[in-house]
């Protein structure tokens, strides 16, 4: 079974818990927070993933990680660690973001462009989201890529929007090849 498929199942477990319990916001908050670990620790990342670390080594250092965490993520981790599955613990917080993302009507958007962009142009594309997919709230994701020499790409729920020098540089060699 892939990665996703075993990540989504805990995450849609906890996702059915928490809005059983009202707690959704909560837990997502601890998802967030697991999120930020994951990406910022690369010894977070290792410690999940190494064999050489016993069950209990690795409950107590959940516990002690997330210890102002909810009691039903705690619950989770345990249940994850209890079932050899500490691995899959960031691919579950992940999906479980998307779950609660898309119960709530949020979208993801990430914007790459050759130089940081100002607040307008950020509302301007907000706005532009909004409008396609009639979201309530739009979450921007943003980075600096200054191969691209110039230009804007958008990528939002499997559509990507590509404005940029470098691509139109490529469809030009394309067109000259052809002709």
């Amino acid at each position: 079974m892939s990665e996703y498929k075993i990540a989504s199942r805990y995450a849609k477990a906890l996702f059915d818990k928490a809005k059983e319990l009202k707690v959704l916001d909560t837990i997502k908050a601890d998802m967030e927070l697991l999120k930020k670990m994951t990406e910022e620790s690369r010894d977070f990342r290792i410690f999940l993933n190494s064999p050489l670390y016993k069950k209990a080594v690795k409950q107590n250092s959940l516990d002690a990680l997330f210890s102002s965490s909810h009691e039903l993520t705690k619950g989770m981790y345990k249940l994850m660690v209890d079932k050899f599955r500490e691995t899959y613990i960031p691919a579950m917080g992940k999906a479980f973001i998307q779950m609660y993302n898309k119960d709530n009507n949020i979208v993801d958007v990430y914007v790459e462009s050759a130089l940081g962009l100002e607040k307008k142009v950020l509302n301007e594309i907000e706005a532009f989201v909004k409008k396609e997919t009639e979201a309530k709230s739009v979450v921007l994701h943003t980075s600096v890529d200054k191969e691209i020499m110039g230009g804007v790409t958008i990528e939002f729920e499997g559509k990507i929007f590509d404005n940029t020098v470098l691509t139109q540089l490529k469809n030009i060699k394309k067109e000259l090849q052809i002709a």
